[in-house]
């Protein structure tokens, strides 16, 4: 132990003091060789940035390392990125080359920080500036990116579903680490706030070969706030309002950047009454509040970049078990209601040596889930889950200039132990290894790639006997070695992407030996303790094209799962609960993403993007698997203004979503009926002095539609989605310089 904490501290802790060299550089337009102000820099090892000047220059001052990766954005360019050698350039000018549809955005979720079109897998990205400001949760937010959706319970609680597949079959990254929050339950949140997050980048199908195993239906991966500018104090503040369920979402932001030294700190809370629905009535307890604190720190020497960070999150979510309704706004809790306390510590370590570099994350999160049934002050059901992570990756310098490397190590021990009267899954200790091995090739306009992962996962629990209700011991074991192999090829205007990778879950503790039901669920689940691990096979191809005014990508896939394990119904009744019971059949999800983005010639103003988005799930004899998203085309008409002035409208939407009717359904599942969506926005920018105030507004639901989505868990109550809602969301902040 002793050993351990001595290399803990002196891998994290030991600054290298040396002195710093300056690097200059200027943008400026390919076509007119004039400078172009106020882009975007980003230093993506130092997770820091500044913007150009009136002239297109910017500096980076004191910079320890001999590389670093520069990405430079503005609207009307397309992004550029580029790895530069600072021991032999100290200064560069950067060529942007106007775009009206920029596609090329930096991805962080993969080795390097590539841009979308040099990816392997194909990745969606999200800034979370960009998504709606009516979304009420997370979830909520990111489930409008294409393949995305969300099973919710009621209005706080959302799921993230990936084609088809949600809970532990999608991994979840954020502060470097992966989110251990019992996932398997349905009936609470993704556990991530979006305070201190700058973007999202959803990966589909497996990706086990980074992330660990589980990633079968695929990754998100949360990307952090930058720190301040070199030498500089940000302070911000942001509030919006939602009139349907009178929600009030604030949050305040400080950061500095001092010399080497960086920090930002975050804090925020949330309250939410119960949602209405289209006919002014409002459903009882649905009501939802959050409160939420984020610190990241960073130092730098000329070999070693560090940064710790930690966030806490607690949730206090009612449980809508019938359907009540009411018209009061009181939203303290009520019985029954679920409370949900998660925090999270990484230490995110880089070393460079020579060429190649060295990263390793080490975590702890612990998640402790109270569900109050009866009493307020004494939980019925309490669980809590604590977690030990390491992430060891090693990348090679460049071999022959086409060649490079990544070789890597991921660990994690975990325990559970309850504390309420109620146990729905006994005490239980899981630890996991994993290495892996990925090579990337590179011939000009041609990328290829190929990985191997093993995984060893051992889960031991403790014989527990409660009310008659019993839970036997059990000790399993499960390994497999999964692959990657794909390529990419780059032309003029077309991009070619195709990817064969395999996954591998093995059975949660819920799923071998649930034994019970808590409030939230309305289903007795029984484990199976024989269950056999789960594994992915998939095949996915994209095709981008893209020219000067528009965009067009089609992306199907096709998802093979042995032994996929699922919940079926019983039909018969325990204590007046269903009872459903976990099984196992062969899966196949098939369908994609088609989407397109024009942009008329003479009408530089408008934007019109549209997306499909469907899959078809079914088990070996042909039969659908259940919950499984309708189809849902989301059509956007945007106008984006350029104006100058103190007030500016940046940009006005109309957004247009439809579901389809989904009958494929699965064994006592009912199906669901089609719905139309009318959501309208605007944002303004007003000037100030110091940083600009930005406002959103518009209305979600704008025809009052009643509609029950098809992943809504009240959906078996008959409980429609929420009704018509007001938005109004304003951001402004203050930036000053700091001295020597």
């Amino acid at each position: 132990m002793g050993l351990k904490v001595n290399f803990i501290i002196a891998f994290c802790f030991i600054p290298l003091l040396v002195v710093g060299q300056q690097f200059t550089g200027k943008v400026v337009d390919k076509e007119t060789n004039e400078g172009i102000p106020y882009a975007d820099v980003y230093f993506v090892e130092l997770q820091t940035g500044t913007i150009t000047t009136i002239d297109g220059a910017f500096t980076l001052k004191e910079v320890m390392q001999s590389k670093i990766q520069i990405r430079i954005s503005f609207i009307g360019y397309k992004t550029i990125t580029e790895d530069i050698d600072l021991k032999n350039i100290h200064e560069k000018k950067f060529y942007m080359e106007p775009s009206h549809i920029d596609l090329a955005e930096i991805v962080f979720s993969v080795p390097g920080g590539k841009l979308q079109g040099e990816n392997i897998v194909n990745i969606d990205r999200k800034n979370l500036s960009e998504i709606d400001q009516s979304s009420v949760t997370l979830a909520d937010a990111i489930s409008s990116i294409p393949g995305v959706e969300q099973n919710t319970t009621g209005n706080g609680i959302g799921k993230p579903v990936i084609r088809g597949l949600s809970g532990n079959r999608i991994v979840t990254y954020a502060q470097g680490i992966r989110v251990e929050n019992q996932q398997w339950g349905d009936e609470h949140g993704l556990g991530v706030a979006d305070l201190g997050i700058e973007s999202v980048e959803v990966i589909k199908g497996p990706s086990s070969l980074l992330y660990g195993s589980d990633a079968i239906g695929g990754v998100l991966y949360f990307v952090d706030d930058r720190y301040a500018q070199h030498n500089t104090f940000e302070s911000n503040f942001g509030t919006r309002f939602l009139s349907n369920s009178l929600g009030t979402y604030n949050d305040v932001g400080f950061k500095m950047h001092k010399e080497d030294f960086k920090i930002n700190l975050f804090g925020g809370y949330t309250s939410n009454a119960d949602y209405k629905i289209p006919n002014g009535d409002r459903v009882y307890n649905s009501r939802f509040d959050e409160k939420s604190f984020k610190t990241a720190i960073g130092y730098n020497t000329k070999s070693w970049i560090s940064n710790t960070y930690y966030s806490f999150l607690q949730n206090d979510f009612g449980i809508t078990d019938e359907a009540n309704y009411t018209s009061s706004t009181k939203r303290p809790v009520v019985l029954p209601f679920q409370k949900i306390g998660a925090h999270a510590l990484s230490f995110d370590n880089t070393y460079f040596i020579h060429d190649s570099r060295i990263n390793l994350v080490l975590g702890f999160s612990e998640n402790n889930r109270q569900e109050f049934e009866n009493d307020t002050n004494n939980p019925a059901l309490e669980m809590k889950l604590k977690s030990v992570t390491y992430n060891l990756k090693w990348y090679s310098a460049e071999i022959g200039s086409h060649l490079s490397l990544i070789a890597g190590s991921q660990g994690m021990h975990q325990t559970n132990k309850n504390f309420g009267e109620e146990i729905l899954i006994p005490d239980a200790t899981t630890n996991d290894f994993g290495f892996f091995t990925i090579a990337n090739y590179d011939i000009q306009k041609v990328q290829f790639q190929i990985g191997l992962r093993g995984d060893h996962r051992k889960i031991d629990t403790k014989e527990h006997i409660l009310d008659e209700v019993g839970f036997p011991s059990l000790s399993r074991s499960y390994s497999n070695l999964n692959y990657s192999v794909g390529g990419v090829m780059t032309g003029n205007r077309t991009t070619y992407r195709v990817n064969l990778s395999s996954g591998f879950r093995a059975p949660n503790t819920s799923e071998l030996l649930s034994n019970g039901v808590h409030e939230g669920t309305q289903r007795y689940e029984i484990g199976n303790p024989d269950l056999k691990s789960e594994n992915a096979t998939q095949i996915d191809f994209t095709v981008d094209y893209n020219t000067e005014h528009i965009s067009f990508s089609l992306n199907p896939f096709i998802n093979f799962i042995d032994n996929y394990i699922y919940l079926s119904p019983e039909d018969s009744l325990i204590n007046d609960v269903p009872v459903y019971s976990y099984l196992q059949t062969k899966a196949m999800l098939y369908g994609g993403e088609v989407g397109f983005h024009y942009h008329p010639h003479d009408l530089h103003w408008l934007h019109i993007e549209s997306n499909l988005s469907t899959v078809i799930a079914e088990n070996s004899k042909g039969n659908p698997l259940p919950l499984i998203p309708a189809t849902r085309i989301n059509t956007m008409l945007r106008a984006e203004f350029s104006q100058k002035g103190k007030v500016r409208i940046d940009n006005v939407f109309l957004q247009h979503i439809y579901k389809f009717d989904q009958d494929r359904t699965g064994e006592f599942e009912t199906p669901s009926t089609s719905y139309n969506l009318i959501n309208l926005g605007t944002e303004v920018t007003i000037s100030t002095h110091g940083k600009p105030i930005l406002v959103s507004a518009g209305i979600k639901n704008l025809l009052n539609t009643r509609y029950i989505d098809h992943l809504s868990r009240l959906k078996s109550l008959d409980i429609p989605n929420p009704g018509i809602n007001v938005y109004l969301a304003v951001k402004f902040g203050f930036q000053s310089g700091i001295g020597k």
